[in-house]
């Protein structure tokens, strides 16, 4: 489903990856725990076609992530950034503003259902009245899990993606990725990520 080829990056001038190969089929969960620096979050850029690899090339379902493909790609992407950004404004505001993106509108999106999902992750339904702007980091990234997991995408990237959470509320996000379906990318440094069923990349040097 996704496929590094031959892939060499640089960034300043520190080598980040030469000559990376990694096939992912679809339904495979990866977990990249390289050190800090090495190119974990570069990677997970380069699949959404936000950096430009110096050599090689990535395939996404056979196609070439190239700026003609770039729209497509994405929109089967759900992306779990470090650092979640929403939107300034009332949360549940923002939720349909993201659900009225033409992306996006073929998703039957209602505020009950964001409600729902929100009970799931364990946040009470009173946050939606909250601004994004007084939302604490915890609840912040359990928000953007919300978002990916009602988007529907069929391949999520995740970038330390239970890292402002404590024990309880890190092991159901480990435990939903273990049970989904989807082909997940995931960069943390957390050995709770280490699973057995699986695949671990600990160096992106080739």
């Amino acid at each position: 489903m996704i496929r590094f080829k031959n892939v060499s990056l640089t960034l300043g001038n520190k080598l980040l990856m030469k000559n990376f190969n990694l096939s992912i089929a679809k339904g495979e969960k990866v977990v990249f725990s390289a050190p800090s620096g090495s190119g974990k979050t570069s990677l997970l850029r380069l699949v959404l076609g936000f950096t430009d690899t110096d050599e090689g090339k990535i395939l996404f379902n056979q196609k070439e992530v190239k700026a003609e493909n770039l729209q497509k790609i994405r929109r089967q992407i759900g992306y779990l950034s470090q650092d979640i950004d929403f939107p300034n404004g009332k949360l549940t505001d923002v939720f349909q503003e993201i659900f009225n993106y033409t992306a996006n509108k073929h998703l039957h999106y209602t505020e009950e259902k964001l409600i729902e999902i929100l009970k799931v992750v364990n946040l009470s339904e009173e946050i939606i009245k909250k601004n994004t702007s007084d939302i604490s980091g915890g609840e912040r990234q359990r928000l953007g899990w919300v978002l990916i997991m009602m988007l529907e995408r069929s391949v999520y990237l995740l970038d330390e993606p239970t890292s402002a959470m404590d024990d309880k509320q890190k092991q159901f996000f480990i435990d939903y990725i273990s049970k989904t379906k989807k082909t997940v990318l995931c960069v943390s440094h957390d050995p709770d990520w280490q699973l057995p069923d699986f695949t671990h990349i600990n160096s992106l040097l080739g």
